[in-house]
């Protein structure tokens, strides 16, 4: 079972995908675009410009980590989210890369589970260079991708409030979709 946490940036999935981590022991994955970011963005560059070579690389690395992963996991943004970003920045690599992105999201069971926050909340988080009105929208197109995927959604969890109720308030959503796994 993979277990997708979407959102805008700064909505909370790092902190609430390592807490369900812990929660229920459960290896978690954190979104490898913020991972690919601080080693390969060119310097000045903002996550809304175009980045062919770099969402290229993104989408390469999030399938080969598919290819090897078998069992539960927890995933920070995954295909749905990359969709989202690639889609405004870079729609020929989610041309070249849909189908095969597709494919892998068939590959075993999933379930997403979208994050939200209060705008003063996400704008207060923002550490990713970038314009908050970019971030909102791509936490929307997540949604959006996650459905033309057609990947289950759960109903979104509010992140305004502490990190551990939230992390409590997710486990408990996703427990019956991972003990049916």
């Amino acid at each position: 079972m993979t277990v997708v946490l979407i959102g805008p940036h700064g909505v909370g999935k790092t902190t609430t995908g390592r807490r369900l981590s812990a929660l229920l022991d459960v290896p978690f994955h954190p979104e490898l675009g913020e991972l690919l970011a601080r080693r390969a963005r060119p310097l000045g560059h903002t996550a809304a410009d175009s980045q062919v070579a770099f969402d290229d690389e993104l989408f390469t690395a999030e399938l080969a980590r598919d290819a090897t992963w078998g069992g539960n996991r927890i995933v920070e943004t995954w295909h749905p989210g990359n969709l989202a970003y690639a889609g405004r920045r870079s729609p020929e690599v989610v041309a070249r890369t849909l189908e095969a992105v597709t494919a892998s999201c068939r590959r075993g069971p999933t379930v997403v589970v979208p994050l939200v926050a209060r705008r003063d909340t996400l704008a207060g988080r923002q550490h990713e260079p970038g314009p908050l009105e970019f971030f909102e929208a791509v936490g929307k197109d997540a949604s959006i991708w996650a459905a033309r995927l057609g990947l289950p959604i759960l109903e979104p969890v509010s992140t305004d409030d502490d990190p551990e109720a939230t992390a409590l308030r997710v486990a408990a959503l996703i427990q019956p979709y991972l003990e049916a796994a």
